[in-house]
């Protein structure tokens, strides 16, 4: 059965299956790719607005939201700390229900994992969770995607966490590693491990997954044979600066350095969520640099700047997972807006040279408009004979041919090899056609068939 996600909101990833987070990570995977190959997804959400509410300001998160809600097509509202009432003059609930009735969606990024829970209570749309001082889940998207990208797999990955577990980025870590098979680590002093009543629940997880949970406060230990290594800044946002002496002596053991990088996996990498105090060149950098003497904090410039991390790629995917967070909760792409069984939308007809398209046709998004046109006027030309295009109840694709008019045929298998290949370039997709008709019209042996023309 097709997942969907529609009016759901994104507030932890406890509150979704590892099948449900697989799926967000394959949109942002395909989001990605059609953004890199400059295909524009403009008509996925036209029309609809979103308000961004920071408590607390970011540059990724901010950025990543708003670009992802223009590449969908949306108006964004972004209200700073001073930019509403929230909280002040106005209650959580109140806010809720005045912005759902105004909104399509509701992003916060702030402190109590509470507040976002009630804004998700009282509001009618979907609300998603930028941050909170508890849970960071469009961050571990981000995270799992760039792992997914770099060692080609999520589970059996060893991922160690190292500094302060106790917060955002530890606590979500913990769970993403527990609900997708992955073996975490927390490496830390024992005041710093994540609370006992998480640990607990992200178990419950692992024994259906497959992962592991351990928690090392030896770094040799904690780091040994890992393929990710993790860390974050010791003092979060609106800690108060008095905590910063006293992180600073507990942690500094659990810098991440060179030989800490060198004791991991022969392919291993590193992450950062970002921002990072890897030098003095911030207001923060040159505080700690006068203060206390350092010119790095949780990792050194060398592994920040070395082929080991990857940290800016890292960056880049919180706005494509973002994005398919939205895309999925707000239904972009949910049965490409078309709700029918084996009707045709398009199809293409080589013998009079002309290709069409029903009424049907303009309740889908452009980009696959896009493609389904590029698909015809491909089969006139490259294939001949006629072609149909539609979609079943659940949103599948279903494509039939006839090689001539009392020659009719119908293969499901072949008709999701062209289904994936309409993703890509258009020479891939006349190469996919080509395939299509050797295999369904002249019933060669697919296997036995190469992609390019044997001329």
């Amino acid at each position: 059965m097709a997942i969907s996600l529609k009016g759901r909101d994104f507030l932890t990833l406890k509150d979704f299956t590892p099948e449900e987070i697989e799926y967000l990570l394959d949109l942002a995977a395909e989001l990605k790719e059609k953004k890199k190959n400059g295909i524009l997804t403009k008509d996925a959400l036209h029309g609809k607005n979103i308000v961004l509410i920071f408590e607390k300001t970011s540059t990724r998160t901010r950025c990543s939201f708003e670009v992802a809600g223009h590449d969908l097509g949306m108006e964004v509202t972004y209200l700073d700390p001073a930019g509403s009432q929230i909280g002040k003059k106005e209650s959580i609930a109140d806010t809720a229900r005045v912005l759902g009735r105004m909104y399509d969606g509701i992003e916060y990024r702030g402190f109590g994992q509470e507040i976002v829970e009630e804004l998700a209570r009282y509001s009618e749309v979907p609300v998603w969770n930028g941050l909170t001082n508890e849970y960071h889940p469009t961050q571990m998207l981000a995270d799992m995607l760039t792992i997914r990208e770099q060692l080609g797999r999520l589970k059996g990955v060893k991922l160690t966490y190292m500094g302060d577990a106790r917060y955002n980025t530890g606590n979500s870590l913990m769970i993403a590693c527990a609900k997708m098979g992955m073996h975490f680590t927390a490496c830390a002093p024992k005041a710093y491990f994540p609370n006992a009543k998480l640990i607990e629940e992200c178990r419950e997880y692992a024994k259906l997954s497959g992962a592991t949970l351990s928690f090392e406060e030896d770094v040799k230990k904690g780091t040994e044979g890992a393929d990710v290594i993790c860390t974050d800044i010791w003092v979060s946002m609106g800690e108060p600066e008095n905590v910063w002496k006293e992180r600073i002596d507990a942690l500094l053991p659990y810098q991440v350095t060179m030989d800490v990088m060198k004791n991991g996996a022969d392919d291993v990498i590193f992450l950062h969520c970002l921002p990072s105090y890897h030098d003095r060149k911030t207001t923060i950098g040159k505080m700690v640099g006068e203060t206390f003497g350092l010119n790095e904090l949780e990792v050194t410039n060398e592994v920040f700047e070395s082929s080991y991390s990857r940290v800016f790629d890292e960056a880049e995917n919180r706005m494509h997972t973002i994005k398919a967070v939205m895309a999925a909760t707000l239904g972009a792409f949910e049965k490409y807006g078309v709700k029918m069984e084996k009707v045709v939308v398009c199809g293409a007809n080589a013998y009079e040279q002309k290709y069409y398209f029903n009424k049907d046709f303009d309740k889908i998004p452009q980009s696959v408009q896009d493609d389904l046109h590029i698909m015809c006027v491909l089969f006139t030309e490259e294939v001949g004979g006629i072609l149909t295009i539609g979609f079943d109840e659940d949103g599948e694709m279903l494509i039939e041919t006839m090689a001539d008019p009392d020659d009719y045929y119908y293969d499901e298998i072949a008709a999701g090899m062209l289904v994936k290949k309409i993703r890509d370039s258009r020479q891939e997709i006349m190469e996919a056609l080509r395939l299509y008709y050797r295999a369904i019209i002249l019933k060669e042996p697919i296997e036995d068939i190469p992609l390019e023309d044997e001329e």
